[in-house]
């Protein structure tokens, strides 16, 4: 069905952001194969923090981002490392508020050898970025498991702001109640953000990366 809609609201519609290493592009399912080399982890990883398993548990989730799009709800993207053309990881623009101008950037997913990498930098630097300067948010947040203290960190290193914790927010199937630590970046503060992102990419060497 997606690929005869016409998309009118630009916090949806599928768009392609370009960087010098990193390409993020409308999820769909000519990714299920890369993603599926990249994206599974151990079953005891994802009943912690969510995830993919089996190539199944990829093609659902790509299925639900499809859905996601075409109600207007969410935006998903793959994340494609430039050197190979793979499909490394995704993640999606999730709660748009487009009355008060913010969203949520989360249920990422991405190959567990580009954790702390330029991939992973970039394609935060490429959905703020978009997010600020072609959607206008006032507010861009992160919600993040109170146990994962790896994405809390990642998080953190963006210089998102800790603005508290939302307690019982999820029950989990093994029966922990999971609870959030919320961060966001604000409009005033994408400036130094985006800075302070390009500097990481400078010491990862990125321009050569892309060549």
């Amino acid at each position: 069905m997606e690929n005869n809609q016409v998309f009118t609201d630009p916090w949806s519609a599928p768009v392609t952001l370009e960087g010098l290493a990193t390409r993020l592009e409308p999820i769909g399912l000519q990714h299920l194969e890369s993603l599926s080399r990249h994206v599974l982890f151990p079953q005891h990883f994802v009943d912690d923090y969510g995830g993919c398993v089996h190539p199944a548990d990829v093609e659902k989730e790509i299925r639900h981002c499809l859905k996601s799009r075409e109600l207007q709800l969410e935006n998903g993207f793959a994340i494609i490392d430039k050197r190979t053309g793979e499909a490394v990881g995704y993640s999606n623009y999730l709660h748009l508020n487009r009355k008060n101008r913010n969203l949520d950037i989360g249920r990422t997913r991405i190959g567990i050898e580009f954790h702390k990498t330029h991939i992973n930098t970039e394609s935060k630097l490429l959905m703020l970025q978009h997010a600020f300067e072609q959607l206008g948010c006032l507010r861009v947040s992160f919600k993040v498991d109170c146990l994962n203290f790896n994405s809390q960190r990642a998080v953190k290193r963006l210089g998102a702001k800790f603005e508290g914790e939302m307690r019982n927010y999820m029950l989990l199937p093994d029966g922990r109640k999971r609870d959030y630590h919320c961060y966001s970046i604000i409009d005033t503060e994408w400036e130094n953000v985006k800075k302070t992102l390009h500097g990481y990419l400078r010491k990862y060497d990125v321009q050569t990366l892309s060549l």
